[in-house]
């Protein structure tokens, strides 16, 4: 077989023309005869605009696999030691080939030795385009988190710990400005400092969330510069919630805050201003939850945030 020769997906055998219906290429094809020039032909190959375009191509000539050996996989899951798309299992390292997750992705490093799941498949992708990321129980790398949370819409971490090359923590601040697209996150013991609120409202991207989601934070979180932000919030759904250990003058903070919510009259409710044709709602209320809370200040909070 020439390699160096274009293929085309029309297979010849015995000098008789056949149309394949196989799942495989045959060892023998004759050149193609593009209408454009090779290079540019060899540049579409090569580059690929999107997993969808790049399926096409490869349907209609096997040029442009041989080339450029992707495999295209929509939903990536890794639960009980093995990476696995629905009830399919995958070797990453089987083929001499490239991977473009497409849809979401969902892993857990439960179980795993050191939690870094994703350390053998990285080099193996191609792009990452998924819109769902969620992630348990890891240890990534900030370059690996950065290729996979660019395009993601919808985001959830539950004791995820993103490291930099020299090991040290990267914050919830600094993950959320690379999470470009998102309209959606929610994690659960997020790494932050006495800064971290501070910095999240100066990210563009953050104060356009649809919902935001931080559980079983520490008593280091600025609890008034969130309340500074919460006041003139009128975008993000904002649910946060304290692990058991904040002191009580903490948790007396955080009552008094409730107390305000509760006693607020007007909230930024789009649908009834819209409705109204009224800008006169204040801020859209948010949701803090602690031990301690009294039940019924707890309901009503419940209420007004649920809506």
């Amino acid at each position: 077989m020439d390699s160096s020769k274009p293929a085309c997906a029309t297979f010849f055998e015995d000098s008789t023309m056949v149309i394949s219906k196989r799942d495989r290429f045959y060892a023998k094809y004759y050149q193609q005869n593009f209408s454009m020039p090779n290079s540019i032909i060899f540049y579409i190959a090569k580059n690929p605009k999107t997993a969808g375009f790049y399926l096409k191509m490869v349907k209609t000539c096997k040029y442009f696999f041989i080339k450029n050996k992707i495999i295209i996989i929509q939903n990536l899951d890794a639960g009980d030691g093995e990476w696995r798309s629905g009830n399919v299992a995958l070797n990453f390292t089987k083929y001499n080939c490239k991977y473009w997750i497409t849809d979401k992705i969902k892993a857990s490093g439960l179980g795993f030795v050191g939690k870094n799941i994703f350390s053998p498949i990285i080099p193996r992708l191609y792009q990452c385009d998924v819109k769902c990321l969620f992630l348990s129980d890891q240890i990534i790398s900030y370059n690996d988190l950065s290729l996979l949370i660019s395009s993601a819409e919808r985001i959830g971490f539950i004791d995820v710990f993103a490291k930099y090359a020299d090991s040290s923590d990267v914050q919830l601040e600094d993950i959320v400005a690379i999470a470009i697209k998102a309209y959606e996150i929610s994690v659960i013991k997020p790494t932050i400092t006495s800064k971290t609120m501070k910095e999240l409202t100066k990210l563009a991207n953050f104060t356009k969330l649809d919902n935001l989601n931080l559980h079983n934070l520490s008593e280091v979180f600025d609890i008034d510069a969130f309340y500074c932000y919460m006041k003139k919030n009128q975008q993000t759904k904002l649910h946060i919630s304290f692990d058991e250990q904040i002191s009580e003058g903490y948790m007396n903070r955080l009552e008094t805050i409730v107390d305000e919510i509760l006693e607020t009259k007007q909230f930024n409710y789009k649908l009834v201003a819209e409705i109204l044709g009224t800008n006169q709602f204040d801020y859209k209320p948010p949701f803090i939850g602690f031990t301690g809370l009294d039940i019924q200040k707890f309901r009503k909070l419940c209420q007004i945030f649920f809506y």
